[in-house]
């Protein structure tokens, strides 16, 4: 790959994480504002509401990413096949390394995550409060749900704060890379079925346009044959 691609893709890479990334952040500084509730089954009900809505909106991106990806691809073919590639606007925007690949739903995931990761990272291992602060703040999403159940755990002993910040220790922290790996699934199982559905989407298209091109070649056929039939007689 030469360096221009390199970097290239590299800028795509981080171009593609940017959205979900900032639309996580959205959902976990509503998540901080949530636990601040006091009724236990409203907040629950809520963290679990917003936690299903983030994947759900994770798994519609990564989708779409996945879907435009496999259309660069099938523009890719085209291109080292010397044939025309149809829409201008997409023709334009097409470079090599935007091509679908399955492990770019993967890496795409990872990337959004690093921040969160590297934050989990220091909280747990150094036991900085300042970076769980800052976890909670800036990536809420891959630490608050955790922290919810540690407040229904404390609102079942009625433990006060200073207790309940006790049992949100240090090793709370590591449950968050279950969340972060539940992200980064999401991630890649959208994107692949995202350009499933583009390929599928090709296919019947490539069928439509096959049929079409029977139904002319038989209406020659006819048409030759009722010519000759007429010149005989």
């Amino acid at each position: 790959m030469k360096s221009k691609e390199f970097f290239g893709a590299v800028f795509e890479y981080l171009r593609r994480a940017v959205t979900p990334l900032l639309i996580k952040m959205m959902f976990g500084m509503t998540m901080l504002a949530v636990i601040l509730i006091e009724n236990t089954e409203l907040r629950t009900g809520l963290i679990v509401l917003i936690f299903a809505a983030d994947v759900l909106l994770s798994f519609v991106l990564l989708r779409s990413m996945g879907e435009l990806a496999y259309k660069m691809r099938c523009m890719g073919n085209l291109k080292r096949e010397n044939k025309p590639v149809g829409s201008g606007e997409l023709a334009g925007a097409y470079k090599s390394y935007k091509e679908y690949a399955p492990y770019k739903g993967f890496l795409i995931g990872l990337i959004a995550s690093i921040i969160p990761i590297v934050l989990v990272l220091v909280g747990a291992i150094s036991g900085s409060a300042g970076a769980r602060v800052a976890l909670m703040l800036v990536c809420g999403w891959a630490y608050i749900p955790v922290y919810s159940i540690y407040q229904i755990i404390g609102d079942s002993r009625n433990l006060d704060a200073e207790a309940l910040a006790q049992l949100t220790g240090p090793n709370s922290l590591w449950w968050s890379f279950i969340l972060i790996a539940v992200f980064i699934l999401t991630c890649t199982i959208a994107y692949i079925v995202g350009a499933q559905k583009e390929r599928m989407r090709q296919y019947m298209i490539e069928q439509k346009m096959n049929q079409v091109e029977k139904g002319k070649k038989a209406r020659k056929q006819t048409e030759n044959m009722y010519g000759k039939g007429e010149k005989k007689q």
